[in-house]
């Protein structure tokens, strides 16, 4: 090894915690991954990081913007700063209970991640195909990975795959996987929150029972999931093909051409006729990519009001600050 490459090697081990510090901060560095990062390793993070000055009020609400008026019936934006930190940006009847539709999938991969061994393999049954089910991509008799079943679970909110993942695991069953999510939730302390089953779907008769959170719960258990860096980069792709069939994301902000597309961290969509449309966003802050943003809008007048909402409140959420 020759003298100077040595003295390159010294150089860059000892560079290495002002690189760390500096690039932290980078956009490209504040994905998913450094979110997830971040709450699993907190310590490690602070320890690399400038400490926050409690002196900045950033972002200051700018009062030449008029208030947001918006037709959803529940909504909530959470700033969310590296160490878990939270701060309401805009809420409208925010602890409201309601129905979700497939934002239910959140919770049912949430628990999976906590219980399941990824690498093992599912059959799919009979009974899953049979669910309520837009895009039926999946076949009875085939041999799939937990890991993979995740995939078509949030990028296309998959009923199938959702129910197979809940009652066709070796050992599992629906009701106890219902029961795991129940679980979780006031875990998380949830309050507003209760799961009937893993899918979302809109129950048969007036008398059963249906899932139900608020925006203001939902916020929270985005927050939880970040530190599941798999499900965040299953929610920011827009489209992925490994067996049979491309799948494609439901969330369609994806591949809009907003302004702030880049800073979209990933997001999860639900509809069905008693919830509405429904939807979740998560992006970096504008001109602060050591913050995140988690957006919550529940009961949008139809599938497609739900992205013209999230538009509009991102939008305001960029001038109604000054950041």
């Amino acid at each position: 090894m020759s003298k100077s490459f040595k003295y390159f090697l010294l150089a860059l081990v000892f560079s290495i915690p002002l690189w760390s510090e500096v690039n932290i901060l980078e956009k490209n560095l504040n994905s998913f991954f450094f979110w997830h990062e971040t709450y699993k390793n907190p310590e490690v993070f602070a320890a690399q990081m400038a400490p926050i000055k409690k002196e900045d009020p950033k972002p200051i609400r700018n009062t030449e913007i008029e208030d947001l008026n918006i037709e959803a019936n529940s909504v909530i934006s959470v700033l969310v700063d590296r160490r878990g930190q939270e701060r309401i940006i805009f809420e409208k009847q925010s602890n409201q209970q309601m129905p979700i539709a497939s934002l239910t999938k959140l919770m049912t991969a949430l628990v999976v991640m906590k219980n399941y061994d990824l690498s093992r393999e599912i059959i799919i049954s009979e009974e899953a195909i049979g669910q309520e089910e837009e895009f039926g991509k999946l076949t009875a008799g085939k041999a799939l990975t937990t890991e993979y079943l995740l995939y078509p679970l949030l990028m296309e909110s998959s009923n199938d795959a959702a129910f197979s993942l809940a009652n066709d695991y070796p050992g599992m069953k629906k009701e106890l996987f219902v029961d795991l999510m129940n679980q979780e939730a006031q875990e998380l302390n949830l309050g507003n929150t209760f799961f009937a089953n893993p899918t979302g779907l809109d129950p048969d008769s007036k008398t059963s029972e249906i899932n139900l959170s608020s925006a203001s719960d939902l916020a929270k258990l985005t927050k939880e999931t970040i530190k599941e860096s798999l499900l965040w980069q299953i929610l920011s792709t827009p489209k992925y093909q490994i067996y049979g069939p491309e799948l494609v994301n439901t969330n369609r902000l994806l591949e809009d051409s907003v302004s702030w597309h880049d800073e979209i961290i990933g997001g999860k969509t639900g509809y069905t006729d008693l919830a509405g449309g429904c939807i979740i966003l998560v992006l970096r802050a504008p001109k602060d990519p050591d913050q995140m943003m988690i957006n919550v809008i529940l009961g949008a007048k139809d599938a497609n009001s739900r992205f013209e909402e999230m538009k509009k409140l991102v939008n305001w959420l960029d001038l109604a600050y000054l950041w």
